[in-house]
């Protein structure tokens, strides 16, 4: 039973007095100015508790970049805080033990590989030892395979590469193209290795392995044919217990479950679904109420099972199948009043857990449970506004695209009004991926626009993800057609509702979502007032072209754009670089330097062809990558928005 929501039953008073510090730093760095507000970076991010419940770790910025703070929560210990490592962004973290967190800082660097001198983002592990302070680098582009319970300092790391990339000599190349998977023991404390676990012996890309580090699965992937394959790996010769074809999107195995007799794993088409690992028999996760094929396990990997499902309608949304479990989450969304409260981390014996909780355009609120102590209290929230309104208002919609299809979207309007209050001038900002999408959750960039006075579109065009296969399906062959015809269509529908000023719009968007505003002005030009576009693809074949990407992913692309081999005449219809001729509206174009997702030649390719034009700006902005995951990029951003906005389609 949760006894009363107070933080003063779990909170020690160093973890109080560091969160105030948090506050305090941020509300100094950040002034009055609007810009940095809304630019600045979380003050919580991610959460997670260590497996026996003494120590919590929270994504934190107290000097407003990503850091990693660390909380004594039985003891005396003064609160940590793991500062960002220059020239890195940090990430993600988790406990394999009680005694070591692991985290992840993600760098820029050019290296020479078999194709020449390239630049790439690393991801690189490290640990850090609570008891000494003391990080320690692992083995780069590893990710956690096997916590090796029982061995509190060591870990099981997995590795896969390109055999004659810039790792190849690791494993002796069979021929160019094949993966090499490696899985090492490693050192905590220092960083060694201390043995090889496991090597591939054929297109091995990835292992599945248990707590213990013994290898349950062998997963394999031939990137020229498309052939998916999943080998038992038990004692004696590897045997084949499932394979397929999957020629653009292979299936996602999540983690043992079951005891550790199968593996949630989830199908482009089919879904989610439960494979025995001794036979690959299929089997379905049946569960009432919830649409399998959109859900994501909740796999506690302590116990390797399947204790619920995830998804998304317009806030994340949970449901469990443990009984215990259903009846606490219950019990918690009775006391916390926001509309979307999940369990986002937890202790081996769920007796510790952090939760988020979200209202609609509304940052999220961190908690933390103990229920040793029946204590519920606020860690804090994402987004500290001195006026709750400051984020706008929220709210989502479902229109008609012109050839009948449901699209569903979101719009920010600004702080204080209605849909009854408008007309508002309008900025449609399509997401990238393509094959992602828009949700409910705050969103800083929209609300940002929201709070200069603009109504902001965020359509889920077709193609998005979260609405099915078939949703997904329907963007194919429309990458600068179809899907952007959604765009224009989203416009129509809140000019005719009332919403949005009737005529002209702005568009504005990041990687896809920035090509998506560059062709909006090309097929909606007699209405589209002003584009801005940062990290935007301005020629997609020409990305795929230069790429040292797998198959695999150049025949992804090619369901969304069409062959790269088509005829010059097609491909120039969808592409911002052959037609920058037809622009008639304000252009602002930005792009990080440090972009290795679409590369920085593409904003070269654009400024080339457009060529010295008084009313389109190029902004290069040094040491920024493609994620915005900086304050000081995001406030360049926001800052040369609302001067071109303010210059080319003024709110007032």
């Amino acid at each position: 039973m949760i006894e009363g929501v107070t933080a003063d039953r779990f909170l020690g008073e160093s973890m109080r007095i560091l969160v105030g510090l948090i506050l305090a730093s941020l509300l100094a760095g950040q002034g009055a100015a609007q810009i940095d507000q809304f630019a600045a970076m979380p003050r919580i991010w991610h959460a997670d508790i260590s497996p026996n419940g003494s120590h919590l770790a929270t994504g934190c910025s107290p000097r407003g970049v990503r850091e990693i703070c660390i909380y004594d929560l039985v003891g005396d210990t003064a609160p940590v805080v793991i500062p960002a490592p220059d020239g890195g962004e940090m990430s993600a973290f988790s406990w394999p033990s009680d005694e070591y967190l692991v985290y992840y800082v993600h760098t820029v660097q050019t290296m020479r590989t078999s194709g020449g001198l390239r630049t790439r983002t690393l991801s690189q592990p490290v640990s850090y030892s609570l008891a000494t302070g003391r990080s320690n680098l692992l083995l780069v582009n590893s990710s956690l395979a096997s916590p090796l319970i029982g061995t509190s300092d060591r870990v099981a790391m997995e590795i896969t590469f390109l055999l004659d990339d810039t790792q190849g000599g690791l494993i002796r190349a069979r021929q160019p193209g094949d993966f090499g998977t490696v899985v090492y023991e490693m050192n905590l404390e220092n960083g060694g290795r201390a043995r090889r676990l496991e090597v591939s012996s054929g297109q091995t890309i990835g292992f599945v392995l248990d707590q213990n580090g013994e290898t349950i699965l062998d997963v394999r992937y031939d990137d020229d044919t498309g052939e998916f394959s999943i080998l038992q790996a038990g004692p004696g010769p590897r045997r084949e217990i499932y394979s397929g074809n999957y020629p653009s999107e292979t299936p996602r195995i999540f983690g043992l479950v079951d005891g550790g007799s199968a593996v949630a794993i989830s199908f482009p088409v089919e879904g989610l679904r439960r494979m025995n690992v001794e036979t690959g028999a299929l089997t379905d996760f049946s569960v009432p109420g919830v649409d399998i094929a959109r859900a994501n396990p909740i796999v506690d990997d302590y116990a390797m099972s399947v204790v619920g499902f995830s998804y998304t309608d317009d806030l994340p949304r949970q449901m469990f199948t443990n009984p215990e479990l259903a009846g606490l989450l219950a019990e918690i969304q009775q006391i916390l009043t926001e509309d979307s409260v999940t369990i986002s981390a937890w202790n081996a014996d769920w007796t510790k857990l952090v939760i988020e909780a979200r209202d609609m355009g509304r940052p999220t609120n961190y908690y933390l449970l103990d229920l040793a102590s029946g204590g519920l209290g606020l860690l804090d929230v994402e987004v500290q506004f001195s006026n709750a309104e400051a984020a706008g208002v929220r709210s989502s919609i479902v229109y008609e695209a012109s050839d009948g299809l449901a699209i569903p979207g979101y719009v920010t309007l600004p702080p204080g009004q209605t849909s009854q209050t408008g007309p508002f001038p309008l900025i449609v900002m399509p997401h990238g991926g393509p094959q992602s999408r828009d949700t409910g959750e705050y969103d800083w960039w929209a609300s940002f626009y929201a709070s200069l006075g603009y109504a902001v579109l965020q359509p889920n065009f077709r193609g998005s993800s979260g609405y099915g296969h078939e949703f997904v399906e329907a963007g194919h062959g429309g990458f600068g057609t179809r899907m952007i015809d959604d765009l224009i269509d989203g416009a129509r529908y809140l000019q005719n509702a009332g919403i949005a000023d009737p005529g002209s719009y702005c568009a504005a968007g990041a990687s896809y979502g920035g090509y998506a505003a560059l062709m909006l002005a090309l097929r909606d030009s007699e209405d589209v007032a002003c584009v801005i576009s940062f990290a935007g693809v301005t020629d997609p074949f020409a990305i795929m072209e230069s790429s040292s990407a797998l198959d695999t992913e150049l025949r992804y692309w090619e369901q969304y754009t069409g062959s790269r081999y088509g005829s010059s005449a097609e491909q120039a219809v969808i592409t911002p670089v052959e037609r920058a001729g037809e622009y008639r509206a304000p252009l602002l174009i930005l792009h990080g330097n440090q972009d290795t997702t679409v590369p920085f030649g593409q904003f070269r390719l654009l400024r080339d062809a457009i060529g010295n034009r008084p009313d389109v700006r190029f902004v290069e902005m040094d040491g920024a990558d493609h994620y915005l995951g900086n304050p000081d990029a995001r406030a360049t951003l926001l800052r040369e928005s609302q001067a071109f906005l303010e210059e080319h389609f003024p709110a007032d």
